[in-house]
C-alpha cells in the first residue's frame, strides 16, 4: 500500500512540474550577424498562439561572454503561429554573438 502511495504521489509530482514548465512561447535561434562595432543583429523564429503579446530579451555577448548589448521587443498577435523576425542591438563593444535570452507572455 505504502509503495502504490508513492508512485502516485511521484506521478503527481511530475504532472505538476510538467504543467508549471509549460509555455506556449517557443524562440528558436536562426543566426546573428555582427554589422559593426556598434550592432549585431539576430535573426529568430517565435512561437506563439496567434492572439498573444510576447516579450523578448536579446543579448550581444563579447569573446569572454560578457554582454555588450541588451534590448527587449515585444511582438504582438499575428496570423501565423510562428513567425520569423529581425532585431537590432546596438552594443557598446565588439560582439562576436547575438541571441534570444527569454521570452514570456506579456
Amino acid at each position: 500500500m505504502l509503495s502504490i502511495l508513492g508512485v502516485t504521489g511521484l506521478v503527481a509530482m511530475a504532472g505538476y512540474f510538467a504543467w508549471a514548465n509549460y509555455s506556449p512561447v517557443v524562440s528558436t535561434d536562426v543566426g546573428f550577424r555582427v554589422i559593426s562595432e556598434w550592432r549585431t543583429e539576430v535573426d529568430f523564429e517565435l512561437s506563439k498562439p496567434v492572439d498573444a503579446a510576447v516579450v523578448c530579451s536579446f543579448e550581444a555577448l563579447d569573446n569572454s561572454f560578457g554582454v555588450v548589448g541588451w534590448a527587449e521587443y515585444e511582438f504582438g498577435p499575428s496570423d501565423t503561429e510562428t513567425n520569423r523576425y529581425t532585431i537590432n542591438l546596438n552594443t557598446y563593444s565588439m560582439a562576436v554573438t547575438g541571441l534570444v535570452d527569454e521570452c514570456r507572455l506579456r
